[in-house]
């Protein structure tokens, strides 16, 4: 009886002890976990509830640091299209306010209607030297041209080659222009005659299915009306609305709009502004007069896009 006493005494002092050991080693594992500064290496057994823990507190703020970088990484990738975008834009112009020097492909053109020269004295046409034809082309960009010859101010006549800036935005001159000799109305009327002009177009030379615009008997006037005009092909109802339009414009290069009571315009097709050619169109006005037209692209160089319109006027002799 004794003995089984003693047993069960000892026993339970062996456990006794076992558990002050167990809390004594968790003790020493928290003071180690809460000072860390003495490099110690935990305990075995004791990382399992702080790994759990640990490995939460981790596993979260990965996801965290993730769903940061997605966050980033989409507002990276927002950016760039959005710059993409921006770039875009400002090639095409159509944008914000297209460059109105810059139509890509397209044949740009440059009407100047005073040369600044005198028609009436001395024998023969008039000419324009080299360097004053290559100001012509330079003044609207305030940048720098150059030409290979002087122009002879005779429609039909020889062309010029130049070289000239491309756009605002780059003013040397990189760019080949050809200048021609055109007419435009005279200040009593198309109907009463026309006076000198040049005509500035890019590429070596103005294109064939334009060239009715060189005729002495075409009087040249136009008009631009926006960036994004002639951006997509005209029909043949746009054009005709585009001509009256440029015809009855005060605000045309030379306005005819008090030389005519314009009342309609019928053209023969629509026009593409990717091909520099006219399109044959008939002016009619409140008085039953009938004029025929020659409709161009107008893709000014220094203007809005639009149209140049040539009124043709038979001359006697």
């Amino acid at each position: 009886m004794t003995t089984t006493i003693t047993t069960g005494i000892a026993g339970r002092a062996r456990s006794a002890l076992a558990l002050a050991a167990g809390a004594a080693l968790l003790g020493l594992t928290g003071c180690a976990a809460e000072g860390g500064d003495d490099g110690a290496a935990p305990a075995p057994d004791a990382p399992i509830e702080a790994s759990d823990g640990g490995g939460d507190g981790a596993e979260e703020q990965d996801e965290e640091q993730d769903g940061d970088e997605e966050q980033d990484g989409t507002g990276a990738d927002e950016g760039a299209g959005e710059d993409d975008g921006a770039g875009e834009g400002s090639e095409d112009g159509q944008t914000g306010a297209e460059d109105p020097g810059a139509a890509g492909d397209r044949t740009r053109i440059l009407l100047v209607t005073e040369p600044g020269v005198d028609e009436t004295g001395g024998d023969g046409a008039p000419v324009l030297p080299a360097e004053e034809l290559a100001a012509l082309l330079a003044d609207p960009f305030d940048g720098v041209a150059e030409c290979e010859d002087e122009l002879e101010l005779a429609p039909g006549g020889d062309s010029v080659d130049c070289m000239g800036p491309q756009s605002w935005d780059s003013t040397d001159p990189t760019q080949a222009w050809v200048a021609n000799t055109v007419s435009v109305p005279s200040e009593e009327g198309f109907q009463n005659g026309s006076r000198l002009a040049v005509l500035f177009s890019t590429g070596d030379e103005l294109p064939e299915a334009a060239a009715d615009l060189l005729d002495e008997e075409v009087a040249l006037t136009g008009v631009g009306m926006g960036t994004m005009f002639g951006a997509e092909p005209l029909s043949a109802q746009e054009l005709e609305d585009a001509t009256l339009q440029t015809l009855t414009s005060e605000n045309a290069y030379v306005p005819v709009a008090g030389m005519a009571d314009w009342s309609e315009v019928t053209c023969e097709d629509g026009m593409d502004f990717a091909q520099f050619g006219t399109v044959g169109c008939e002016a009619g006005t409140e008085d039953g007069d009938t004029w025929t037209l020659r409709v161009a692209p107008g893709t000014f160089a220094e203007n809005d896009q639009g149209l140049l319109v040539g009124i043709e006027v038979p001359r006697d002799g």
